[in-house]
């Protein structure tokens, strides 16, 4: 029994550990085989906006590169996947990605942000053409995941990448129960893996391997991750667009998703409630609308985000 007990430690100590590579260093990788691809290939997208790859010679007027159709574009972004749901939280990837991307159509409804809920169709690619993955049908996505919902987060690359569209101009039910969808907003972009699933293999993607993503994105949901009466947008206290940095009570906690904003013991969803008359002289309990939640006696901060009053 003792010798294998220290055959076990031995086997144990011996476990062979995975260090991911530099995220640098892939994505220089990366930058390449995108930009490779997009010089010796064409797109083709069909009648039933079907797409598909084809090699041409480099410097063809044909090739993603330089056709003029849909002008191929790009945008700088960092990677905001998060390890944990702190303010401090998001993974340490300081790489700048710059992400091309094909504009089909930027879609006639509301703009978006990265923490709406979205509505989407999509399909992806591997840089050989391959189809990896498909939804017809639309898939929610919730970033973050929002509690025991069926939403799933999307990778990072992806939701930020929608969130460059609009919604649909209008969705309509058809009498079979099917919906039609008018002018949504659409793109291609091609992904390095640092946005993607990085050191991660997802079916036949291996890891460090750049996706293609083809979003149509169709409508959207304003939400309240922490259910405290105020919507995620309203919890931009700064106004600087990320809602991950603005934290009133230094628990480290963002605001979107504290219960109690600032720490004063009484929940937020507390502090914004009222009582009123209905119409038949009943008293009811109302949320204020955002804009009307009031300040403390002689201060400047709405009664939710100062401690100082309840």
């Amino acid at each position: 029994m003792a010798a294998m007990a220290l055959i076990q430690c031995k086997d144990d100590d011996n476990t062979p550990t995975f260090t991911a590579r530099d995220r640098q260093e892939v994505y220089n990788e990366n930058h390449s085989e995108i930009e490779t691809f997009l010089k010796t290939h064409k797109i083709t997208i069909s009648g039933d906006n079907e797409i598909s790859f084809s090699e041409v010679s480099e410097g063809s007027s044909e090739s993603i590169w330089n056709q003029t159709d849909y002008p191929l574009q790009s945008i700088v972004l960092k990677n905001d996947t998060r390890s944990d749901l702190t303010t401090k939280g998001r993974i340490d990837d300081n790489v700048e990605y710059t992400v091309y991307y094909l504009l089909i159509q930027e879609g006639g409804g509301e703009s978006v942000k990265t923490y709406d809920n979205l509505y989407t169709i999509y399909s992806g690619y591997k840089l050989d053409g391959s189809i990896v993955d498909k939804t017809n049908n639309g898939i929610w996505n919730s970033f973050p995941k929002q509690g025991n919902a069926v939403y799933e987060s999307t990778i990072s690359g992806y939701r930020q990448m929608a969130a460059l569209l609009k919604t649909a101009e209008s969705v309509t039910q058809n009498p079979d129960g099917t919906f039609s969808v008018n002018n949504p907003g659409r793109l291609i972009a091609f992904l390095p893996s640092g946005l993607g699933y990085f050191d991660g293999a997802k079916g036949s993607i291996r890891a460090y391997e750049p996706v293609i993503f083809d979003i149509t994105l169709i409508t959207k949901e304003e939400i309240d991750h922490d259910g405290d009466g105020i919507l995620n947008k309203y919890e931009d206290v700064d106004g600087d667009g990320d809602i991950w940095n603005d934290e009133t009570d230094g628990d480290g906690r963002p605001n979107f998703l504290d219960t109690d904003d600032d720490a004063d013991g009484v929940l937020t969803r507390t502090e914004i409630t009222y009582e009123t008359q209905d119409e038949n002289g009943n008293t009811i309990k109302l949320i204020y609308p955002f804009d009307e939640i009031p300040t403390c006696p002689g201060g400047t901060l709405k009664k939710h985000l100062d401690p100082s009053c309840q």
